[in-house]
C-alpha cells in the first residue's frame, strides 16, 4: 500500500487547521454520547490534532488517536496534557495493537481518504481486529448523491482568522474523476501578503456500496443519519453518518 502523501498537504498547519476547522461542538456530543453508551476504551483513526479526540479525553474517556501526520500529531499531544489520550502515529489500514476497543471511529470525513477497494477493505480489517466483541464503529462520509460533483473553477469557499490574527480568504476547485469515484479539490488560502495551495483526494462511496462493503467486513448497521443532530438518512442528505456494531 502507498501512502498518497499530496494527501496530507491540508496538514501541514496544526494551528491554523484548528482555527479553520475547530468548533464542531455538535459533532463533539455525537461522539461523546456514543462513547458513553458503550463504555470502555475508545479509538479515532486519523484523529488529526485531536479536535474531537480532546473533548472525548476531557470527559474522562480513555481515548487513543492514530494519525500519519507527525505535525497534526505534535499539536494534538499539547493539547492532550494531563488528560486520559495518547497519540499514536501510524496508519489506520496496517495498525496494529495488543489493545481492544469498546469504540472505534473516525470523523472529518476521513473514510473518504481510503481511496480504492483495498484502502477501504484494509481500514475495515483494522477496525474488525481491534473492537471488542459486539463493539461499535461509527464515521461519517459525503453522499455522492447530495453532493455537487461537477468540475468546478475556483470560487470562495470561506474565510477564517489565524493564529497572529490575520484574516485568511480561503477559495478552491474540483474536478471529478467519475472512473474512480475520486473528487480532486485544490484549496487557496490567501492572507493578502502570501498564497498557498494545498490539493487532497476524496473517494465517494454511495450507501448501498458502503452497506455492502460494511456487511462483507463483519459490521451491521444499526442507524444512519444526515447530520449530528441525529436527523434520519435520506438518500439526498449531503452526509452518511453511520454508526455500527461488529457482528
Amino acid at each position: 500500500m502507498v501512502i498518497d502523501h499530496s494527501n496530507l498537504e491540508e496538514y501541514r498547519d496544526p494551528v491554523n487547521y484548528d482555527l479553520e476547522f475547530g468548533g464542531e461542538s455538535g459533532k463533539y456530543k455525537f461522539f461523546l454520547e456514543l462513547a458513553q453508551l458503550n463504555p470502555g476504551d475508545v479509538l479515532e483513526l486519523a484523529c488529526g490534532t485531536g479536535l474531537t479526540t480532546i473533548p472525548l479525553a476531557e470527559a474522562g474517556i480513555p481515548i487513543t488517536g492514530v494519525d500519519l501526520s507527525s505535525a497534526m500529531l505534535a499539536y494534538a499531544r499539547v493539547k492532550g496534557q494531563s488528560l486520559p489520550v495518547q497519540f499514536v502515529e501510524g496508519d489506520a489500514r496496517t495498525f496494529k495493537s495488543e489493545k481492544r476497543y469498546s469504540m472505534i471511529y473516525l470523523t472529518g470525513n476521513a473514510f473518504q481518504a481510503f481511496l480504492s477497494d483495498e484502502d477501504q477493505a484494509a481500514l475495515l480489517t483494522t477496525v474488525h481486529n481491534h473492537l471488542e466483541p459486539s463493539g461499535v464503529f461509527s464515521f461519517e462520509t459525503r453522499n455522492p448523491l447530495g453532493t455537487n460533483l461537477s468540475d468546478e473553477e475556483e470560487s470562495e469557499w470561506g474565510a477564517f482568522i489565524d493564529k497572529d490574527g490575520h484574516p485568511v480568504k480561503v477559495s478552491g476547485m474540483q474536478s471529478y474523476d467519475a472512473a474512480n469515484q475520486i473528487m480532486h479539490w485544490v484549496t487557496f488560502r490567501d492572507w493578502g501578503f502570501r498564497r498557498t495551495t494545498s490539493r487532497i483526494a476524496c473517494r465517494f462511496t454511495d450507501n448501498d456500496t458502503l452497506t455492502s462493503l460494511l456487511a462483507s467486513h463483519g459490521f451491521s448497521i444499526e442507524n444512519q443519519y444526515s447530520d449530528w443532530d441525529k436527523t434520519p438518512f435520506s438518500p439526498v442528505s449531503p452526509s452518511i453518518i453511520s454508526v455500527c456494531r461488529k457482528r
